[in-house]
């Protein structure tokens, strides 16, 4: 592997070291407990488990079509609908089903960096909230993305939830 690959891969090890212990230890318990509000609705643990499910899988999609030469996402796409949507479909899941998506989604996502050319890496395509990224910008926003709603979690756990 390259070093720029590998400097990529530890990236997102390092996050998945720093997350996986908080959301392998979450509970059933726990899940109801309130996080933040997305302007329509209260956001529970559980909904933002949920949420880190689908867009360990999703931002993957997005990697894998920008490789073959496919658009990201549909012109017109609806990121906060289709977070929305998303927590709707994973309610009712048990978390374990949710924790395996995650880790199913990381390692995924390193076999897919692993399989990409050194070239690649540089390809552009447009992120599910507009943004162009890089496939090496893709990757990161997945740890990225990971760490920060790991922390709002445990802000959650700590009582310290920022409704609305």
């Amino acid at each position: 592997m390259s070093e720029r690959k590998q400097a990529i891969a530890d990236y997102m090890r390092r996050s998945h070291a720093a997350t996986w212990p908080v959301l392998s230890a979450l509970t059933e318990a726990v899940l109801p407990l309130p996080v933040f509000g997305d302007g329509e609705a209260l956001w529970s643990i559980g909904d933002l488990v949920g949420h880190l499910a689908d867009a360990e899988s999703g931002l993957l999609g997005q990697v894998q079509r920008l490789l073959a030469g496919k658009a990201t996402v549909p012109e017109n796409f609806d990121l906060d609908r289709w977070n929305r949507s998303a927590v709707r479909r994973s309610k009712g899941r048990p978390l374990s089903d949710l924790l395996d998506l995650i880790l199913k989604g990381h390692q995924e996502a390193l076999t897919t960096l692993e399989a990409t050319d050194e070239a690649s890496l540089d390809r552009s395509g447009r992120h599910a909230s507009g943004e162009i990224l890089t496939v090496e910008g893709f990757f990161r926003r997945m740890a990225d993305h990971r760490r920060e709603h790991t922390g709002d979690i445990e802000l959650a756990l700590k009582g310290q939830a920022s409704p609305g």
